[in-house]
């Protein structure tokens, strides 16, 4: 089942390598995703996006045949020299954990979100509209389409997302996500809060 993250953003510059931000390669994805967060501040670019350390997410599964699936988990982000965003999120319907990459590419002069489907490394491109706090993002996978639409503020954001396989809809899902409270407590102790996105950080990539 493909899915897309809630929005978020991080990149890394490790040991002073620096990858190519119009590619990506499943190496270099996991490396990434096994690579601690930081905060430096990311580019502008990606920082308008919100960025939670620690964020809890709503998910409401729908299929053709009317069957609807709920469930909550929960969301991290990091962010990696100021370049890299690091989403990650576990489902119990998804029997792959979900990770996504967002990186700026030059090149395309547009954010992209790598993420993992099936085993093989998947890009989307998403569109973000600062003012409006507007998301979009498409991509496709073999016979799979992704299609993603969504809002955010300082405080929650929405994402709807729509599945197609060989042209036909085949799952909608619907996220609602939000910054868990320290109260709330995250397992490392840390303060899940919201980064500072325009002066030591940066809900939308795709992954699994």
């Amino acid at each position: 089942m493909k899915t897309t993250l809630p929005i978020c953003c991080s990149v890394l510059l490790i040991a002073g390598v620096a990858w190519g931000q119009d590619s990506m390669t499943l190496e270099q994805f996991n490396t990434l995703v096994a690579t601690p967060g930081d905060t430096n501040a990311l580019r502008a670019e990606l920082a308008p996006l919100p960025v939670w350390k620690v964020a809890k997410s709503s998910s409401v599964f729908k299929l053709p045949d009317g069957r609807v699936f709920k469930e909550e988990s929960v969301a991290t982000t990091k962010t990696i020299g100021g370049k890299y965003v690091v989403c990650s999120m576990d489902s119990q319907y998804i029997k792959e954990p979900m990770r996504a990459v967002i990186v700026y590419d030059e090149k395309a002069s547009a954010i992209k979100s790598w993420g993992i489907a099936g085993g093989s490394l998947v890009v989307s491109t998403v569109v973000l509209d600062p003012e409006k706090r507007i998301t979009a993002s498409s991509g496709t996978h073999g016979e799979f389409m992704e299609i993603s639409v969504g809002t955010y503020s300082d405080t929650e954001a929405f994402m709807r997302v729509s599945v197609y396989k060989n042209g036909v809809l085949s799952l909608t899902r619907e996220v609602r996500s939000w910054p868990m409270k320290a109260e709330d407590g995250a397992a490392n102790g840390s303060q899940p809060v919201r980064s500072e996105t325009n002066s030591t950080s940066g809900a939308a990539g795709s992954g699994r």
